[in-house]
């Protein structure tokens, strides 16, 4: 029993990058999680800037010669697949790399990269990993499917992060 990566044209890799890795990895060889959907934010929310609202005047006078923006939450449509057909070894198996996946994301912050969109981001944390019921997994042409959401959120959407040479770097 294995773990099934589909063979995707040009499937573009997803890559976490931990603090204190040097290198990144590519989630769909080290996990067999393959991104199916997600979307970046195309706006950025700004922060309300600090203000003084004197009662004695019109408005408010805000300080805005620098404007920050919000943290925002990304949502990765993933699926795992097994060589197999959809029973009890099968399940265990998805189950344990689902684990594998979630303990990797769960030590913290870290870094991601995306080749398919060319947006990368620092400061990033889980924020929602799906609870796996029983019925949440169906069968797909001979192979054991378990299609899952993980939500991430970004607390630095502003530094650019590029992947060279192997590892996720400021860019």
């Amino acid at each position: 029993m294995a773990i099934f990566v589909p063979p995707i044209k040009d499937y573009a890799p997803f890559y976490i990058q931990r603090e204190s890795d040097a290198t990144a990895v590519n989630i769909q060889t080290a996990y067999g999680v393959t991104i199916m959907v997600h979307e970046y934010p195309s706006k950025r929310k700004v922060k309300q800037p600090y203000k003084n609202d004197w009662k004695d005047q019109h408005g408010d006078d805000e300080y805005t010669d620098y404007l920050f923006y919000e943290a925002f939450k990304l949502t990765l449509k993933c699926v795992i697949l097994t060589n197999e057909a959809n029973d009890d070894t099968s399940r265990a198996e998805i189950k344990a790399q689902i684990r594998n996946f979630q303990n990797a994301i769960a030590q913290g912050e870290f870094k991601i990269y995306d080749d398919w969109t060319k947006f990368g981001f620092q400061k990033v944390r889980i924020d929602e990993f799906p609870q796996v019921a029983e019925g949440d997994f169906d069968n797909l042409d001979g192979h054991c499917r378990l299609i899952f959401n993980t939500v991430l959120k970004v607390n630095d959407p502003i530094t650019n992060m590029v992947l060279s040479n192997g590892s996720i770097v400021e860019g």
